[in-house]
């Protein structure tokens, strides 16, 4: 029997709400490049952020330091919009929400999760805005669309790798480790899917994807720095290949 989330059920509803009420993002002026991450679970996305962050701050000359933003985003837009830190409760990322949530919003105890995705999109578009930040999760991508100085990074990796990370991470059997990941991994796509009515495993979204199965986290921190070296210093005229001749 297949189950009905909360997600599934109110999609029509916010995908017309995020059709009606999105605009293009204005191209604004950055204050510096900035990064989001999106990550299968298991994957590593934690770990890499926070290498990466310590990364490029060893290699920042003028002193700038890169900020991680990821289970404390939430407490950063609460604490923006002078909202209570108990709603944090109400937006998990990695599973549905409660049902006592969506009875919260019809009682009037709490904004309506709408409301809070939105102030949680705004505040990360306010952070990518002052640039040297790494947003984890929550569709960052999605929420800053069309800025400037944007790299977007998807790490992905087989199941068993993942079963085997978290497993470890956790000190839990790889069973156990795949069953929570194949969760984590299904409410992330509903909330990607709900909120901004996309894919959040459509690679045109990201500019790299990083199997880190394949490539140990260390040398995808230095893939990335490679990247935003080659956006900070583009090459006066693009690369150009030829084609195979045909047999």
């Amino acid at each position: 029997m297949s189950t009905v989330t909360v997600f599934d059920t109110v999609d029509p509803y916010l995908n017309s709400q995020w059709r009606e009420s999105q605009t293009p993002w204005r191209r604004e002026s950055m204050g510096g490049p900035f990064i989001t991450v999106s990550r299968e679970a298991g994957s590593g996305g934690s770990s890499f952020a926070r290498l990466l962050a310590r990364k490029l701050n060893s290699e920042s000359g003028d002193g700038t330091l890169w900020r991680v933003y990821e289970g404390n985003l939430i407490a950063k837009m609460l604490e923006d919009n002078r909202l209570p830190r108990r709603l944090a409760r109400y937006l998990p990322e990695q599973r549905i929400p409660e049902v006592a949530a969506i009875i919260g919003e019809l009682v009037g105890l709490h904004p309506n999760l709408w409301n809070l995705v939105q102030k949680t999109n705004e505040t990360m578009r306010r952070l990518a805005a002052g640039g040297h930040v790494i947003l984890v999760g929550r569709g960052a991508n999605f929420a800053t669309a069309g800025m400037d100085n944007a790299t977007h990074i998807r790490l992905v990796a087989p199941a068993e790798h993942r079963a085997r990370y978290l497993a470890q991470q956790y000190n839990i059997s790889e069973k156990q480790a795949r069953a929570l990941n194949a969760k984590c991994d299904a409410a992330r796509r509903s909330y990607v899917r709900a909120n901004f009515g996309s894919s959040v495993s459509d690679p045109c979204a990201y500019d790299l994807v990083i199997n880190t199965a394949a490539t140990p986290l260390p040398e995808a921190a230095r893939l990335v720095g490679a990247h935003l070296r080659r956006q900070a210093s583009p090459s006066p005229e693009p690369a150009v290949y030829p084609l195979a001749a045909s047999a």
